[in-house]
């Protein structure tokens, strides 16, 4: 064997030992610089502490400005009555899918990270070994280059991406407007139903005492028989609508603990029903809830900032026909032992593909965006005035419920007299005390009913009015 072939192996050995030590190096480098992975199991146990409920302060002052910029945060004490203003910001708060929904804000942060890191330089080095002839030493060749194509499109990938994360972050916060909406019309709900309950619990109790005080006449014999079963039939009606009453405030309640994030039998505590300022003619108008719209609600404003982010996608995707180019330095030796320094560049060309189709799909996107905000504002505008004039109309309803209430009252006076005198038939009062309780069970839905669009347009008009706000701006 000659001299130059049994230095081959040796040769060939030392390379493969300066390339390991090369691939150690970078893999230190990369452990460094790299994240590191966590486990996060999908226990029972972890599901459970991430639906407790949490304290609501820390978040609401932090989302204050998206929801109620003109007040001041609120402080919930532990087992403070729920206003149906208060109910609103617990829900933001507790409510478990607004959490999930949260998550998403945090994934597009995570995109405007990702859009504005630089590309990472690509080294390159490569030995040759002369196996045989008579070569003067081992050849390599070193090189150091860097993608500029990325470069060349950062800057809008960072705005549409910045963008994109500002939509989230108002869509994430539209959704909790309308939870913290759907709490205060629960809790408006509830009071209401409270009242009905006991309204009808009030005329079950006057109908038992008037049962067994006609049983017992009846027994006696100076009681007939139509009379005693009136009082029965209009006693055992009475009831059918308690329980349907019962069932219905059950549901709600069950619809309201969920959103506060609180168990099936976790009591309610409310206060009293609130009165709206907005009850009162000058909210009755469309006007007031429309001026402004385009900046408050922030539905339009998520699509605004999502059609601006399209915007700037549009224009990296047109930056993007800039041909991919790397430019670099490289350090070589032949085997003759002759050292050379130079440069590189590498280009695709753009023959046959330059970008048209990212750019294309930019543009319809683009265009879906805008056509999807016009739709929008346009069902926004008409969902308030159609819920504007549905207010008008159940104003002249509970009016009209109200003198209906206060004839009948009168009246009911008038019959009991008359029947304590046998001038009426039992029936007939009966029938008249029955329709006297529906009419002030109607009373108390249509004025449940006018809180519930009042609730409504101001959550349709991204303005959430407090009770003594309402009426100055109209």
């Amino acid at each position: 064997m000659t001299a130059s072939g049994a230095e081959a192996p040796r040769a060939l050995a030392g390379a493969l030992a300066l390339i390991r030590r090369l691939l150690a190096l970078g893999l230190w480098l990369a452990s460094v610089a790299c994240a590191h992975y966590t486990a996060r199991p999908l226990s029972p146990q972890a599901v459970k502490a991430a639906l407790a409920t949490r304290s609501p302060t820390a978040l609401w002052v932090r989302r204050a400005h998206l929801l109620l910029p003109s007040l001041p945060p609120l402080v919930v004490h532990k087992g403070q009555r729920l206003t149906p203003n208060l109910a609103a910001v617990v829900a933001v708060v507790a409510d478990p899918a607004l959490r999930a929904a949260r998550a998403q804000e945090a994934l597009a942060h995570a995109q405007v990270l990702s859009a504005g890191l630089l590309p990472n330089p690509i080294f390159s080095y490569g030995l040759g070994i002369p196996l045989s002839g008579t070569g003067l030493t081992h050849a390599f060749r070193a090189g150091l280059g860097l993608p500029i194509q990325s470069l060349v499109t950062r800057g809008p990938r960072v705005r549409a991406a910045r963008l994109h994360a500002q939509a989230v972050d108002l869509t994430v916060a539209w959704q909790e407007w309308q939870v913290a909406a759907a709490a205060k019309s629960l809790v408006y709900t509830l009071l209401v139903g409270r009242l009905q309950e006991q309204l009808l619990a009030r005329e079950v109790h006057a109908l038992r005492h008037s049962v067994a005080i006609l049983a017992d006449g009846q027994a006696a014999g100076y009681v007939t028989l139509g009379v005693a079963g009136a009082a029965r039939l209009a006693l055992r009606q009475t009831e059918v609508v308690e329980l349907a009453v019962k069932r219905h405030q059950a549901n709600i309640a069950g619809q309201l603990r969920s959103l506060l994030g609180l168990g099936a039998h976790a009591p309610l505590r409310l206060t009293h029903r609130t009165v709206h300022a907005s009850h009162g003619r000058a909210c009755m108008r469309a006007a007031p809830w429309l001026k402004g719209l385009a900046r408050r609600r922030l539905d339009l404003l998520a699509l605004r900032k999502g059609y601006r982010s399209q915007n700037a996608a549009l224009r990296a995707a047109i930056a993007a026909q800039f041909p991919a180019i790397t430019v670099g330095v490289n350090r070589a030796r032949d085997t003759s032992d002759i050292n050379t320094m130079g440069a590189g560049v590498s280009i695709s060309l753009p023959i046959f593909n330059h970008n048209q189709g990212a750019i294309a799909e930019a543009r319809a996107t683009r265009r879906a965006l805008f056509r999807a905000y016009a739709a929008q504002w346009f069902a926004a505008r008409a969902g308030i005035h159609q819920l504007t004039v549905r207010m008008r109309y159940v104003r002249r309803e509970l009016a009209t419920t109200e003198s209906s209430v206060h004839a009948l009252n009168h009246l009911e006076t008038v019959y009991h007299r008359a029947l304590a005198t046998q001038s009426i038939a039992a029936l007939t009062y009966y029938q008249l005390l029955e329709r006297l309780v529906k009419e002030r069970l109607v009373l108390l839905q249509d004025r449940a009913q006018l809180d519930q669009l009042t609730v409504a347009v101001e959550a349709a008009s991204g303005r959430f009015e407090w009770p003594k706000t309402c009426a100055g701006h109209a």
